[in-house]
């Protein structure tokens, strides 16, 4: 080993594996990560009762019983055979008394106590003075020896004549140097050599070991096989730095202690590590470098910048020490409740463009997670005009972490401070200028102000009128515009039909003069509909009548809210609704697909199990997705993302599986890119999205009383027949000429005649029992009108028992 040396557990995990007959140690193993055991195969083999212990054949589906040691706390577990590489004993180069393989790796299904880590393993090497255990796990019997041959593939070592022999139930135990703590390799077998005069056993060095995993598949549990820091880019031009003149008068050795110590690395108390080997610490520990920075900036200024421009030039990952990431983990976890629920926001407000992983925005008991992401992440503000570097992401994900901390939430602003100090003492060591922090700390503060920032938007509410003969379907409409004051009537509402082109021209006129949110956000147009017309294509539409298409989907985003279907549950959906909202940042989006929607009681139970989860992505066959996305919708869900296309598969939703930034704006993009190239984009992506803040103008998106139906058709049936709308609103005309006089009579008449017979089939048609003519059938909201049956179910499928609502 180097200057350095790895430093493992303070107490090795003794592990015995136990025999079937009689629970008695068998062997001995070593902890190795993800809840494996290695051992040697022998070892298994005697555990089991078989006669021949080395016996090549694998086992089968087995599992041993295994007793895991370390101080204050014993475990016993079932370990089930992961791997087995039989001994070899008729390959060529062997001796006598060698054989190759006899390993074996097991797995604990169990989890194991966090105390129960497995040790640093290093290659052996002659001369290392080594330790070895009895299979009972004993801190009394132990064997201490000394490695007298090692060729890689097998390693000898002899005891002297005071120490306990290697024997029985010693196999498949950890070869342990005390002095580096670190393990080199397994125990395998004693030799009787001048009749036992000489102790002497041999083991499986640590070489042969990670060689023998690799070839079964296990090579992650083995660790690198080669660290190739000699190959990294970076390399020559630190060995360069740590060639060069050192930082204090005692040569390089200060410094590296003092990184030694932060990655809590064992040293050589004399010397100091070549430049070769300081360069390879600093690209293979990930935090060795920032260590390094902070240890050599008190004295040497100069060499701190030019260790830190190495790193920026060849984006190393790693931006903390491990004392400024430890304080930094500890200050976030430490945060009350109510000021950790808004890192979500804070981090997105902070990063907009970033991608971060909605699990990491949800804790998860500990910040840890999100810090080494966004650490990770380079600068996004421009650099300093005068030399400077750019504020890294972090650094500014904190500052707004740090404005979004009040006194309500029971900080009382020393976190708030302590954040914002970390900030400063951070930027100063990276020789960021202390005017760009102060500008990304006065961005901070105008979010924390302003809250979350909110696009305007145009709130439609359309109905079909049904078709007469084989023109284009036409619509009604009201219209609200809404800058952030509340929603707004456009014009007289006035309810006259009007085709897709004419509804496409006068949305785009009211939306055209609205502001943008923070400089960025597009207003949205919010479609408000009842539950039969979730899947109204308004983002298809255009404004027929100008030189550029103008399509809605594709200029702004559209999204659809529909009250009706939230208002069915009651206020316990409504009160879900609200706290899915302010979750939606930092709950996983639920995933439904044919699976999850094969029974509404199915999809209800996934409801219920992520009560507060406030995205749903629904991934059905075109005979369930109606009733999936209504069943989300009365739950309370209030962003529902679907693909209202006819292709297999949803081929839209792929598209926004990374939840970065705005998603009506993501949807937004990908209906612009359909209109280029429909057909790597050939989806219809639908987007529900229901602020709880921010609710439509009372009555909106209900189905329309029968009274209100009927009497605006016959309205609009008086004004078809009635002369008066040719100068409605202007100067009538003059009196007709004393020879038209009569004609003009007839005329009146015959239209009154034909206003009294419509009157009279209305009213009769309402009086009659028989169905209700096609324009009718509105029934008043809530009122009378059974709860939705939801089923997802096959429509062929007719099993009462299936329904939810």
């Amino acid at each position: 080993m180097g200057w350095f040396r790895p430093c493992g557990p303070a107490a090795r995990p003794a592990v015995s594996v136990l025999a079937e007959a009689d629970g008695e140690p068998a062997g001995s193993g070593v902890l190795l990560p993800g809840q494996h055991l290695l051992t040697c195969a022998h070892v298994v083999n005697s555990a089991l009762g078989r006669p021949d212990l080395l016996a090549p054949d694998h086992p089968g589906p087995v599992a041993v019983r295994v007793r895991i040691i370390a101080p204050g706390v014993t475990v016993e577990r079932e370990a089930a055979l992961r791997a087995w590489i039989p001994p070899r004993m008729n390959e060529g180069g062997l001796g006598g008394f060698e054989w190759n393989g006899d390993l074996a790796v097991l797995r604990i299904a169990e989890a194991l106590p966090s105390s129960l880590r497995p040790p640093v393993w290093h290659p052996m090497a002659k001369a290392q003075r080594v330790r070895a255990w009895h299979g009972s796990g004993e801190p009394g019997v132990f064997a201490d020896a000394e490695v007298t041959s090692c060729d890689g593939r097998f390693g000898y070592f002899d005891g002297n004549d005071r120490a306990l022999e290697v024997g029985q139930s010693y196999s498949g135990g950890p070869l342990w140097s005390d002095d580096e703590s670190v393990v080199v390799g397994l125990v395998t077998a004693k030799l009787d050599v001048h009749d036992g005069l000489v102790r002497r056993a041999w083991g499986i060095p640590w070489q042969r070991v990670r060689r023998e995993l690799d070839g079964a598949g296990l090579a992650h549990l083995a660790g690198p096989r080669d660290d190739g820091a000699s190959d990294h880019p970076a390399y020559p031009d630190l060995v360069a730095l740590l060639d060069g003149p050192p930082p204090t008068s005692d040569g390089w050795a200060r410094c590296a202690r003092a990184v030694a110590r932060q990655l809590g690395l064992g040293h050589r108390e004399d010397g100091a590590p070549s430049a070769e080997e300081f360069a390879r610490l600093l690209l293979t520990h990930e935090r060795a470098l920032p260590a390094l920075v902070a240890a050599v900036g008190a004295t040497s200024g100069g060499l701190a910048e030019e260790l830190l421009a190495v790193a920026r030039s060849h984006r190393l990952p790693r931006l903390l020490s491990p004392q400024e990431y430890e304080r930094l983990v500890r200050l976030l976890d430490a945060l009350p409740a109510t000021a950790a629920a808004k890192i979500p926001a804070a981090v997105r407000a902070a990063l907009p463009l970033a991608a971060v992983p909605a699990e990491l925005l949800s804790g998860n008991g500990s910040w840890a997670p999100l810090v080494e992401h966004l650490e990770a992440l380079h600068g996004d503000s421009p650099a300093d005009p005068y030399g400077g570097v750019a504020v890294p992401r972090l650094l500014r994900a904190v500052e707004y972490v740090a404005a979004s901390c009040r006194p309500a939430d029971g900080d009382g602003g020393g976190m708030s401070a302590a954040l914002r100090d970390w900030c400063g003492g951070v930027a100063a060591r990276l020789g960021v200028p202390g005017t760009a922090l102060r500008d990304r700390r006065k961005d901070a503060a105008e979010w924390a102000e302003q809250g979350r920032p909110t696009p305007p938007r145009v709130l439609v509410e359309l109905r079909a009128v049904p078709s007469r003969g084989d023109g284009p379907e036409r619509y009604r409409m009201r219209l609200w515009c809404d800058d952030g004051t509340g929603p707004q009537p456009v014009s007289e509402q006035d309810q006259r039909p009007r085709t897709s082109g004419e509804v496409a021209r006068e949305i785009l006129a009211a939306v055209g003069p609205l502001p943008r949110a923070d400089g960025s956000l597009l207003p949205v147009v919010e479609l408000v509909v009842d539950r039969d017309s979730l899947e109204l294509p308004l983002d298809d539409w255009e404004d027929p009548d100008q030189p550029l298409p103008r399509v809605l989907g594709a200029e702004y985003p559209v999204v659809v809210n529909c009250p009706e279907l939230r208002e069915l549950g009651g206020d316990g959906i409504l009160s879900d609704w609200r706290e899915r909202w302010r979750r939606l940042d930092s709950e996983e989006p639920l995933h439904i697909d044919d699976e999850v929607a094969e029974s509404t009681r199915a999809l209800y139970g996934l409801l219920m199990e992520r009560r507060f989860a406030g995205r749903a992505d629904i991934v059905v066959s075109r005979q369930r997705r109606s009733a999936a996305v209504q069943t989300c919708l009365a739950a309370g869900v209030p962003v529902v993302l679907w693909d209202r296309g006819d292709k297999p598969g949803s081929p839209a939703m792929g598209h926004f599986t990374d939840r970065r930034g705005h998603l009506p704006e993501q949807v937004r993009i990908y209906r612009a890119m359909a209109l280029r190239r429909p057909l790597t984009c050939p989806g219809r992506p639908v987007l529900a999205w229901a602020d709880p803040d921010l609710l439509p103008p009372e009555g909106a998106g209900r189905p329309v009383p029968e009274e209100d139906e009927l009497s605006y058709e016959l309205g609009e049936a008086k004004d078809s027949l009635s002369p008066e709308p040719a100068y409605r609103g202007s100067e009538p005309p003059s009196r007709p000429a004393p020879g038209r006089a009569h004609e003009w009579e007839q005329v009146r008449h015959s239209q009154a005649a034909a206003v009294r017979e419509f009157e009279h089939m209305s009213a009769a048609a309402r009086d009659t029992d028989g169905p209700p003519p096609p324009d009718t059938a509105w029934p008043p909201p809530n009122a009378g009108r059974p709860l939705p049956v939801l089923e997802l179910a096959d429509p062929t499928d007719s099993d009462p028992e299936d329904f939810a609502w």
